[in-house]
This record gives structure tokens, sequence and C-alpha cells, in this order.
């Protein structure tokens, strides 16, 4: 019953009430005008009444209708993954959307799978704040594994934000995404967290590296996901370590998935630190030329040597440097020549990639790196890491 039928039914009998109270003191000898409003008062209550159980039984047929459609469906899909399961695992190609959803349900079995058994990456991080400062814990290995492993099942690992912003602008152009491990509350009953150090050694021991950075990889696509709905340009720095790149079952299903968007793929950075990505031997493996394809990029952190090949880094869509304030402006670095951060600088135009000074603090260090013309700047200046929630632009 729309809105209209529900109108005029309303209508009808606040009307009959009107004329009763009016007309009967004139129609009816003896009958006083208390008397005949106490009829009009009945009638539109015995009025609502029954409009109130009209539109209440309309309802429930919407409701019961709305029902057997949903059935329909479902009993639909049902049928169509039936089918889809008898063609051993192969996919058609009208839609889509169907391959996606059984792609990310695959690798996300995966990871359940995971946590029973046992930021971005936890050795890396932006700067520590009073929020990271570092938790009493357990001096005994075991005690710390458990912690991680209990922290993992209840979903006591948080994820953070960072922005990264173009100089000398300041607009936010990426967001880095890490993980911390909850360790308590404080006095005022805020979370309070564990810093890497603090279980990197352990959990590296136990094979829960890659488990933390999957689950922090999938939170970062959800949250490319919901800045596709709000059409924002911005894009997410991921920490992964050379554990999950070399996770082959695991990467083969994340590709798999990837393959069915690929306008995610262009806005997602792999960050991974140098060690990682040259001593690792990943460039052999391949992995990162299959993610390359996809259209991924990456970034390099955890700098320590900078005499690198950079048309080799180039050519593996290494698109990202990160290199700490203080190193750059540490008058007994090589840095303290400004021709040597000019020679840095054209290497990498030459090759197409960007420069990222962490850790920028005070408007003095910005100020003396704004001369040397940096790309982008990321720190507690710009923005200090807040808990990923929906919205993510500022």
């Amino acid at each position: 019953m729309n809105w209209f039928r529900h109108l005029v039914f309303a209508a009808v009998y606040v009307a009959l009430a009107l004329v009763v109270a009016l007309t009967l003191p004139l129609s009816v000898g003896g009958m006083d005008g208390h008397t005949a409003l106490l009829f009009g008062i009945a009638i539109l209550t015995f009025g609502g009444l029954l409009h109130e159980f009209w539109a209440r039984q309309d309802e429930r047929s919407r409701l019961e209708s709305r029902i057997w459609d949903l059935e329909a469906v479902a009993e639909e899909m049902r049928l169509e993954l039936d089918a889809l399961r008898g063609h051993s695992g192969a996919l058609p190609a009208d839609p889509p959307e169907v391959a996606a959803v059984l792609s990310e349900a695959r690798v996300l079995e995966r990871l359940a799978h995971r946590l029973p058994a046992s930021g971005p990456r936890p050795a890396a991080g932006p700067d520590a704040g009073p929020l990271f400062a570092p938790q009493p814990l357990p001096a005994d290995p075991d005690a710390v594994l458990d912690h991680v492993r209990t922290a993992l099942r209840t979903d006591h690992v948080d994820i953070f934000l960072q922005p990264v912003v173009s100089l000398p602008q300041r607009k936010h152009r990426y967001y880095e995404l890490f993980s911390r491990i909850r360790a308590g509350v404080d006095a005022d009953g805020k979370p309070r967290y564990m810093l890497p150090e603090q279980y990197l050694g352990v959990a590296a021991e136990a094979g829960l590296i890659a488990t933390i950075d999957n689950l922090l990889l999938f939170r970062c696509i959800q949250l490319l996901r919901e800045t596709e709905k709000r059409h924002q340009n911005v894009g997410f720095f991921c920490n992964i370590s050379a554990a999950t790149l070399n996770d082959a079952a695991f990467m083969r299903e994340f590709v798999t998935y990837m393959g069915q968007s690929p306008n995610l793929a262009t806005k997602l950075v792999f960050e991974l630190s140098q060690d990682d990505l040259m001593q690792g031997g990943l460039f052999a493996t391949g992995f990162l030329d299959g993610l390359r394809r996809l259209g991924f990029h990456f970034s390099m952190d955890q700098v320590v040597s900078l005499d690198l090949d950079w048309n080799e880094l180039a050519r593996h869509e290494i698109r990202f440097v990160k290199l700490d304030a203080a190193r750059l402006l540490d008058p007994d670095s090589r840095f303290a020549d400004p021709r040597a951060v000019r020679e840095l600088r054209q290497q990498l135009d030459r090759n197409n990639i960007d420069l990222i000074v962490e850790k920028v603090e005070t408007e003095a260090q910005l100020l003396e790196l704004l001369d040397l013309y940096i790309d982008f700047g990321q720190g507690y200046l710009f923005g200090e890491p807040r808990l990923a929630k929906k919205q993510t632009a500022g």
C-alpha cells in the first residue's frame, strides 16, 4: 500500500469522524455536542486501528514476497556455483564478478587456515611516537609468541595509516599502511601497542610474518575499494616481506584475484626493504615481474647503500625510494655536499624513481628539504599514524 492509498484511507475516516461529530446533534433529537464528539472520537480511533492493521498486513505481504524472491535468487546462485565447481575450477568468461568473488574466497580461506595453526611488515614503519612506546612484555620468547598468536586469533592486530604528501603542496597523495599488535591498555583505557622489535624475531621464527603481511594486504585492498567508490585519487603503500613473496601458493591465488581488479593494482605500492630486494633473490624468482605485469609498483625502504644499479631497479618497477630526513640533513653524511644530493636526484629522475623523505618532524627540517627539491614527504609534521577507518582521504 503506497503513500497515496494511506492518505486516502486516513482522509476517509477522519472526514467521517468530523461529519459525525458535527452533524449528529442536528440529526438526532436530544443529542448534545459532547456526546456527538465522543462518537466522532470513537470513529477516529476505530479508523486508526483499522488503518494500522491494514498497513501491517500489507507490509507483511510485501516482506513475504521479498523473501520468496531472495530465496529464488539464492537457489539460482547455489545452482550456478554447483555448476562452476563441476568445471574443474574454471570460471566462465561471462560474469567476471563471480570469478573475482570466488578468487577472493580462496585467498581468504587460505588465510583462515593459517591463523589457528599458529607495520606494514613489523620490521618497518613510521616514526615511533607515544602511541607506540615500548610496552612491558614477558622475557620468555614462548610467552611473546603466545601473545602474538592470541592477537591474530582474536583480531587484536590494528591497521594504521600515515599520509605521504607531495612537496611543496603537502597534498595527501598516498597512505602508508602498517600493522601493530595490541599490548593492553593505558590508565585511560586506550589501547597500547607493541613495537616490532619486541616480537619480530619470535614471529619470524614461527612463520607468522607472512600471515601478518597477508592480513595487512587484504585490509589495504578493502581501503582501495572504498576510495574507488568515493572517486578518491589516492594510493597505498603496503609493506610486505620476502616471506610473503616467496609463498608461491599464496602469491598465485593473489595474482589470480588481482587479475580481476586491474584498476586496483595501479594504486597499490608494495614496499620492501633493501635487504629483501637485493639479498633475497626476488628478482630471480620472477614474482616481482609477475606483479609488475599486473600494474603494481614497488618502493624500497630501509636503504643502507645507495650504490645501486638504478636502471635494473627501474626495470622491475621500483618507483619509490625512502630515506630518513635525518640522514639527508646530517652534516657529517655524504649529503652534506649539495652536489651529492643533486647527483642522487639526477639518477632517480633518469629512471623515473621518486624520492620520499621519511620522519619529517619539524618545519625547520622541511625548509632544508625543500631546498633539495624532494618529491614526497612523510612524518609527524604531515600527519601522525591513525587507526584505519572508512574515511581515508583528507
